[in-house]
């Protein structure tokens, strides 16, 4: 009688062409995996610093769109129109109602200029004064208008001031943004025109 011996399982390994092309995979996997994660990185990172400056903007708009609703004469008599709104090339400085105290305060914004990007503050009378957009001012320029009506009898007119405002992200990649607008201080053109 034959006995047969039984043969030992074979055993499975990989070939080194196999375990080359498992690291080729992986490395692509990896490689995109990782691009793609840097690449939504920088989109979040770009949109928050937009979100920022756009929040900045707006809060400096709407603080200085209130002020000049509320410019008034600078005191009884004084009826010169350059005199109201002073502009000038880095301040912007008037005069305002201020119903909380109960009196006429002066109001200056200024651009502060910087290495990084120029900043623009507020201060009011006495009081200190605070930042309003910090180094995000690529340019920034103030123009007086004066706008003359022909009506029946005597003309009308009415002061505006000319924004021209230049934002930058602090990272300087994304393209900046320009921001024009005339504003009109309704309250001192009413005073102007009915003294």
């Amino acid at each position: 009688m034959k006995t047969f011996k039984k043969n030992p399982p074979a055993t499975t390994a990989f070939t080194l062409p196999e375990i080359l092309i498992v690291c080729a995979v992986s490395a692509i996997f990896l490689g995109s995996a990782i691009m793609l994660f840097t690449n939504f990185r920088q989109g979040f990172s770009r949109s928050e610093n937009v979100a920022v400056l756009l929040q900045e903007s707006a809060l400096f708009m709407a603080r200085l769109r209130t002020d000049l609703n509320n410019a008034v004469l600078s005191g009884p008599g004084t009826g010169s129109f350059d005199q109201q709104i002073q502009a000038l090339p880095d301040s912007l400085t008037f005069n305002v109602y201020s119903s909380r105290q109960g009196r006429i305060n002066q109001v200056a914004y200024r651009l502060l200029p910087d290495a990084k990007g120029g900043s623009i503050s507020r201060q009011e009378a006495d009081q200190a004064e605070r930042i309003l957009i910090k180094n995000h001012v690529a340019s920034l320029s103030w123009q007086m208008q004066l706008e003359r009506f022909a009506t029946p009898g005597s003309g009308t007119f009415r002061i505006g001031v000319g924004l021209d405002l230049q934002l930058k992200t602090s990272s300087g990649r994304e393209k900046p943004f320009t921001i024009k607008t005339t504003m009109f201080p309704a309250r001192l053109n009413r005073q102007l025109n009915n003294p």
